[in-house]
């Protein structure tokens, strides 16, 4: 009698079916046109920043974002003219948007419409970004909103604006560092008057600037006058470049215009005007970006190597409750819309930004065409060299960020003056006018039409008017 063969179990039945039904699939599958591929991550990303110097180059930027990052990019660039009209346009339609860049102002007018994803558990829980080595807990906690949330991830350090000086100029002329508004006065004095240049004619300026007010945040800054609006007390917004303690800044303004130590053309200057004023030894003072110091020194030896040209950063003046303030710039910003179905990839970007290899595609550009890397050493290539380092981020943010070549004399100083004094504007959804209000009465005061008092009044007025406060 042959012994009875023992019966499957019921759960071998089972596992035995499961097995034949995945067999089934797989063969179905193959049939069918093989097994699905996961689909790569992919990001659309809006920017006016990130990206190449010109349009041909946006391609291979955004083919070295994958090849460092395995996502897919596709770089959307709006002409800078109508970037913010475009992109909120974008943003308020819902279209298929991942990673979007914006400054601060139109985020903070923007904010209402609830279009950006939080990103604060995002940042605490990233090994990048939330290493204090990269990034301060200080600087996280500036940008936080109301509700305690972090909304952007910043896209470089945007240093800020100080006065600049002609150092070579002081030093021909035996000139100390300035300490007081007074002290500031004298040098724009000697360098209107005293022939600094040597060339003994009557061609000269102590000090060029444009927009009016913005560069000259230094000055307010001698009274702790913060630009753009504060809140007062009782919660209220205005405008302290509208107050009374502005006074003495304006009348300091007035006279050197009125005597004609002030370059004339300042309403009308755009940057570039002044800018070249300065390289040309046609004025001794500006204020302006910090990194322009460098860059007034890189410039200006590029054309004349034997050039005695040398542009310093000052302190800001000290006022006389002992306050000294500059402005630092307004911060540029990452963030994710709501509507994006890539928010994990999106954020992987923001990321990647924040590393050394991200630090280097933002400034020296794209491997094998900007740059190339020889025996450890990075060399620029003679399009890197046009590019001057500059591919979104031009100083990364982070604080590990060491740049090969070394900085261009000056900068390292100016920077520390802003580190020192540097305080950010804060940011409204009235900005805007307060720039238009603010520059046109301040000009009619300077240019001495009307006088302090009366500008101060007119502005307060207008914001009124504005339905401001």
């Amino acid at each position: 009698m042959k012994p009875m063969k023992p019966k499957k179990s019921m759960k071998m039945q089972k596992i035995s079916l499961l097995i034949a039904f995945l067999l089934l699939f797989a063969v179905t599958t193959i049939y069918a046109g093989g097994v699905e591929e996961a689909k790569p991550e992919k990001v659309t990303w809006v920017t006016s920043v990130q990206g190449g110097r010109e349009p041909a180059e946006d391609p291979l930027f955004a083919e070295e974002v994958e090849r460092l990052t395995g996502i897919e990019v596709e770089l959307i660039k709006p002409p800078s003219s109508e970037y913010d009209t475009k992109l909120t346009t974008m943003l308020a339609t819902g279209e298929p948007v991942d990673l979007v860049y914006l400054n601060a102002g139109t985020m903070a007018r923007l904010m209402e419409q609830d279009l950006f994803e939080p990103l604060t558990k995002r940042i605490e829980a990233s090994p990048v970004l939330s290493d204090e080595a990269v990034i301060p807990q200080a600087e996280w906690d500036r940008i936080k909103y109301e509700d305690g949330e972090i909304y952007g991830v910043f896209n470089k350090f945007e240093q800020g604006t100080l006065p600049i000086v002609r150092y070579d100029w002081m030093e021909k002329l035996g000139l100390d560092e300035p300490e007081t508004l007074e002290d500031y006065y004298e040098i724009l004095k000697a360098f209107t008057f005293d022939d600094p240049d040597g060339n003994g004619k009557d061609d000269t300026y102590g000090m060029v600037i444009g927009y009016t007010l913005y560069e000259t945040n230094a000055l307010f800054g001698a009274y702790d006058l913060a630009r753009g609006f504060q809140h007062d007390a009782k919660g209220s917004l205005y405008s302290p470049y509208a107050t009374e303690k502005a006074v003495p800044v304006y009348e300091f303004l007035a006279r050197v215009y009125r005597e004609g130590l002030l370059e004339p053309n300042f309403i009308t200057n755009n940057s570039a005007n002044f800018r070249d004023m300065f390289m040309t030894d046609q004025a001794g003072m500006t204020f302006y970006w910090a990194a322009w110091v460098g860059l007034f020194n890189q410039t200006v030896k590029a054309d004349n190597p034997a050039s005695p040209f040398k542009a310093r950063g000052l302190n800001p003046p000290v006022g006389p409750d002992g306050h000294r303030r500059l402005l630092s710039g307004q911060d540029g910003l990452m963030a994710i819309p709501r509507e994006s179905e890539n928010k994990d990839a999106a954020f992987k970007i923001m990321e990647f930004w924040h590393t050394h290899q991200g630090n280097i595609l933002s400034t020296l550009g794209i491997d094998g065409h900007d740059y190339v890397l020889e025996n450890g050493k990075y060399k620029l290539t003679e399009i890197g060299k046009q590019h001057a380092m500059d591919h979104g981020a031009p100083q990364p943010k982070s604080l590990q960020w060491v740049n090969p070549f070394g900085e261009l004399e000056g900068f390292d100083e100016a920077a520390e003056i802003i580190l020192n004094y540097g305080v950010p504007q804060m940011v409204t959804p009235y900005d805007k006018i307060w720039e238009d209000v603010t520059r046109s009465e301040a000009a009619k005061i300077i240019m001495g039409t009307i006088t302090p008092q009366q500008g101060i009044a007119s502005m307060n007025r207008r914001f009124k008017e504005e339905g401001i406060f």
